[in-house]
């Protein structure tokens, strides 16, 4: 292979290599597809996915090791992966790839030039723009999705490493300090969860039905030019919680609820709940509760949390969600909070 396409080659010395490596190219040239898009979230940030018989995750996933063992002279690597090479040969997607992955890790590894010292603070996710981070989170939940189309066009099971995915895309986010901007990194996140978990879609018109999302806006703002009802006449706050102490605000209809926290027991308080919930025991359903492993969910299961008392007859709700060491008073980790409940259904138990 000359070194335009392979780099670390030496293909100048080998011109009979050069010729060989263009014979083998033309023949094992892939014909070309045309791709089916899917755009998820709104068009003017949103990732476009391609998924089509070009997205090729196997050989994908081996291209970082490729390279790196080029950049440490393995001699063993053209042996290691003659299948990727072989593959690499007729796919242009996955030789494009392996061009750009390769250079990028070379200048990593091997920089030209002064390199600054940079310090601590920079190297954090912190300091890394918003934006950036709002696009590595929708570049990540888009990864997921097309693992889960691949594996349903092969037959396979790719739910582990597309969770992985999720997971990392519900860590990156509580970075983002933009309440905003964090909720569009994340805004395709139930959608795809709820994909490997075969849920059934949310009825919203459902008398018996309460879908929470979180209040983007802070207490008492606007969200989507509606104004945001307050129920204030009897405040919400779960046994033996201090006022003033952080809480993550939700709101279904109109109604608010909260989520609170006492010691590392999270509360979920509601109120003015509809006739048809009053009286009677219901069901907790947070999709993306899964996801964040550090939490020990009531019952075990985030998806079927079953409320300790029924709803009473003034429509209130005060129940223990589950327990974990993260702390809502903590930036970060409130934010990964807040990122999980970015829905919660209740549901009437029949």
């Amino acid at each position: 292979m000359n070194d335009s396409n392979y780099p670390g080659s030496s293909a100048n010395s080998h011109p009979d290599n050069v010729k060989l490596s263009a014979w083998l190219q033309q023949i094992m040239k892939l014909p070309a597809t045309e791709p089916q898009h899917i755009v998820s979230g709104n068009d003017d940030t949103a990732l476009e996915l391609q998924l089509n018989s070009n997205y090729h995750i196997r050989f994908y996933q081996q291209l970082p090791d490729f390279a790196m063992a080029l950049l440490q002279n393995d001699s063993q690597a053209m042996l290691k992966y003659a299948d990727l090479l072989y593959h690499l040969a007729g796919c242009d997607e996955c030789h494009e790839a392996y061009l750009e992955l390769y250079d990028a890790l070379r200048e990593a590894v091997y920089p030209q030039g002064f390199r600054p010292q940079l310090g601590q603070g920079t190297k954090t996710l912190a300091a890394t723009p918003q934006r950036m981070l709002r696009h590595l989170c929708q570049a990540l939940i888009s990864q997921a999705e097309a693992l889960f189309q691949q594996g349903r066009r092969e037959h396979r099971d790719y739910i582990e490493p597309a969770r992985s995915l999720l997971q990392q895309a519900l860590s990156i986010s509580s970075h983002i300090g933009q309440n905003g901007i964090r909720h569009h990194a994340l805004q395709d996140l139930v959608r795809v969860a709820n994909l490997f978990e075969g849920a059934n879609a949310i009825r919203e018109d459902d008398p018996r039905s309460y879908v929470y999302t979180p209040v983007v806006s802070g207490a008492g703002g606007t969200r989507g030019g509606k104004k945001i009802l307050r129920h204030v006449e009897t405040p919400l706050r779960s046994p033996g919680k201090p006022a003033g102490q952080p809480v993550i605000l939700i709101q279904a209809r109109g109604l608010e609820g909260r989520i609170t926290q006492n010691e590392q027991t999270l509360f979920l308080d509601l109120q003015d709940l509809s006739q048809e919930l009053r009286g009677h025991y219901v069901k907790i359903i947070v999709p993306l509760g899964a996801l964040l492993e550090p939490v020990r969910w009531i019952g075990g299961n985030p998806r079927a949390i079953r409320s300790t008392i029924p709803v009473d007859m003034t429509g209130k709700l005060t129940i223990p969600l589950g327990e974990t060491a993260l702390k809502l008073t903590n930036n970060e980790e409130r934010n990964l909070l807040e990122a999980m409940f970015m829905l919660l259904e209740v549901r009437a138990i029949d």
